[in-house]
């Protein structure tokens, strides 16, 4: 099979598209002859070495395609059924593998699709939808009174989030972003778009001094602790990542003078004791989509050989929205 490899960790020009021995599935696995991977931020923190996968390795961690083969022990798939998986399930041992012609997926990570799914769509949203779904379902519990402040608001992942927060619905979904230009960049289901420096201000307008119920936050940094102060009684902070780079100390006495919840999520890291409650959030998200319901924005589509060039515009922030790579054969 093909597929895009790094052998050392390093800029985007360390991947190599090479041919590797096709993969076969394990007890409780299945192989996919994958149609669509998704590439986002993360995928160039694996290639560039920040989390140390042993290597060589193919980066890549949500895929849509076909069943090719079924291992030992799965049931309720079929060879040449169409699936969405995710191959984020790190704590089985170095998944990943996306950016292949060939995918192995634990058989909890997968879900089938129906026939004539928007494969390409699907393959855009799984990370970033599977993340919000656990993030606002499984953890904030998030209610139709509920006021909710999403960091990073222009990205990918906080678009989803804001996207989401709609759907639920929660009675407000306040958008942060970075600067005035990137207003616009902001889900068009955010009730209420604000710049990072104005948030004390904003959120205070906003709530009449109340605060919000739950503030999602992938950022950290400084515009971690600000928005933390702005949690109303009984809010909820969701620890989704830490783009900044930063990661401030928070105070225990704050957390129970203030009767609020710190709550972290990394699902790479904990999907494999959680089987079910990923399942079901892959389920949920690939429905919402199918139905359009959760309306995410359709993605670029880019050969696989032209990897190298999506990890760039993702490093220098003037990629799309989302990208997904043609792999199949």
């Amino acid at each position: 099979m093909r597929a895009a490899v790094v052998k050392t960790p390093g800029p985007a020009e360390s991947l190599e598209i090479v041919d590797m021995p096709d993969p076969v599935p394990a007890q409780g696995e299945l192989s996919i002859d994958v149609e669509f991977a998704g590439v986002g931020f993360v995928d160039t923190l694996f290639r560039a070495g920040v989390f140390a996968l042993p290597t060589p390795f193919v980066p890549g961690i949500e895929v849509s395609g076909r069943v090719r083969e079924v291992g030992a022990g799965v049931t309720g798939f079929a060879v040449g059924q169409p699936v969405g998986a995710l191959l984020n399930d790190f704590g089985r041992g170095p998944r990943a593998g996306g950016y292949a012609e060939i995918a192995v997926a634990h058989a909890s990570m997968a879900v089938p699709l129906p026939e004539g799914a928007d494969l390409a769509g699907v393959a855009g949203v799984l990370v970033n939808g599977v993340t919000a779904w656990m993030a606002l379902h499984d953890l904030a519990r998030l209610g139709v009174d509920d006021d909710v402040l999403v960091l990073g608001a222009s990205g990918g992942l906080g678009n989803t989030i804001s996207r989401l927060a709609a759907v639920r619905p929660a009675r407000r979904v306040i958008g942060v972003v970075g600067s005035e230009a990137r207003r616009a960049s902001a889900a068009e289901e955010c009730t209420d778009v604000i710049v990072a420096a104005d948030l004390a201000a904003a959120v205070d307008e906003l709530t009449d001094g109340r605060g919000v119920d739950v503030v999602v936050d992938p950022v950290g940094g400084e515009l971690r602790t600000r928005a933390f102060e702005r949690l109303a009684p009984f809010g909820r902070l969701l620890v989704l990542g830490n783009a900044s780079g930063q990661d401030p100390a928070l105070s225990g006495d704050a957390v129970w003078h203030g009767t609020r919840q710190l709550i972290g999520l990394s699902l790479g890291t904990v999907a494999h004791l959680v089987p079910d409650q990923v399942q079901t959030a892959i389920s949920a998200v690939v429905d919402l989509t199918h139905r359009g319901v959760l309306r995410e924005p359709a993605p670029s589509v880019v050969p696989l050989e032209d990897v190298a060039g999506v990890h760039r515009a993702l490093e220098n922030r003037s990629a799309p929205p989302k990208t997904v790579l043609a792999v199949g054969r």
